[in-house]
């Protein structure tokens, strides 16, 4: 979501995560082949918790998500990479894109209905856009997107007929240091940038750009992301870079939860009508270490004091669960 999330937690996720952790020049001919989307090391898509997925050189184009001066800046998506992944299980994720320093990665993250790679529907002609040429950094369902928004989003401009398609976009990462705005009017800022409408899918976007030596770093962590499918844009941001496209490489890494937040996950699936999913980020408090469900106005809280886990409810009776490490066992946290 938008709102900036809380000092404490970003600061913990940000150290967590990080030490966890192409060649046109213009637009072409419109029959020119789509770089492959299943470019995943060892064709594995699926993000387990505390686990990685890697794309190695998975696009060199060196201006296929922006500075394109031939589709003014729009993202070119014939010869940009489209990855898909599925997230099995609520987690943090980090999505980190390398390339050597004359290139500079950008991609966008959205959320979707089911496995998509680039596949809508639509023609170049068509007022809102298609796959040649689209806005990198638009919502789904508005003006240079609405060929890949999913036929479920009813807030729509008209012509979302794809099936699996985009049913939000909840942030991106612009690799370079220059700003730019598409023929869409879609301002594509340099650095990391959180456009998710709400907390329904992750519970905070944010990330950084970086150059350590001669590789160009950008980051993006996604806060408690929901179970489900999501879809990686990826390209090249330099048009001017004189190496004419690097290879750009992903990183998708599942920051596995500590066993506090293991044991809140297991209760929130074994109660789900007193503590209902939905990408409620843990706070700390005095001596405990909490969830607070606003839909049902229940906490689940560890505390300090004696290592129990507590539920207290609109009642406002304070029930003792047990030893929170005795039940982080049966639950299978470590």
């Amino acid at each position: 979501m938008n709102n900036a999330m809380q000092p404490i937690m970003k600061a913990t996720l940000i150290a967590a995560g990080l030490t966890a952790s192409m060649a046109a020049t213009e637009a072409g001919a419109m029959d020119m082949p789509a770089v492959e989307a299943s470019g995943w090391l060892n064709n594995d898509s699926i993000l387990d918790p505390g686990t990685t997925i890697q794309a190695i050189a998975a696009n060199s184009n060196k201006n296929s998500y922006t500075s394109n001066p031939a589709l003014t800046n729009n993202a070119w998506g014939m010869q940009g990479t489209w990855l898909s992944f599925n997230v099995p299980t609520r987690t943090s994720v980090l999505v980190t894109l390398s390339s050597a320093n004359s290139n500079a990665p950008g991609f966008t993250v959205y959320r979707t209905d089911g496995s998509f790679t680039g596949a809508g529907t639509g023609a170049t002609s068509d007022n809102n856009g298609a796959i040649h040429s689209f806005n990198q950094v638009g919502q789904a369902g508005t003006a240079g997107i609405v060929w890949a928004t999913d036929d479920s989003v009813s807030n729509s401009l008209p012509g979302n007929t794809t099936a699996n398609g985009i049913v939000e976009t909840l942030g991106y990462v612009n690799g370079s240091s220059n700003d730019f705005t598409n023929a869409f009017g879609g301002f594509i800022q340099s650095g990391a940038h959180d456009v998710s409408i709400d907390n329904l899918y992750e519970s905070g976007v944010f990330g950084h750009i970086a150059n350590e030596g001669s590789i160009n770093y950008a980051n993006l962590m996604l806060v408690n992301l929901a179970p489900g499918y999501y879809t990686i844009f990826l390209g090249g941001t330099n048009t001017d870079d004189p190496a004419g496209g690097t290879p750009i490489d992903v990183k998708i890494s599942s920051l596995a939860a500590s066993p506090a937040d293991c044991l809140f996950n297991a209760q929130e699936s074994a109660y789900p009508e007193l503590f209902p999913a939905s990408g409620i980020p843990s706070e700390s408090l005095m001596t405990y270490y909490y969830r607070h469900y606003e839909s049902t106005n229940y906490y689940l809280g560890i505390s300090s004091h004696d290592n129990h886990l507590y539920q207290l409810g609109p009642d406002g009776v304070l029930q003792d669960l047990g030893d929170a490490s005795t039940l982080m066992t049966a639950a299978g946290c470590r």
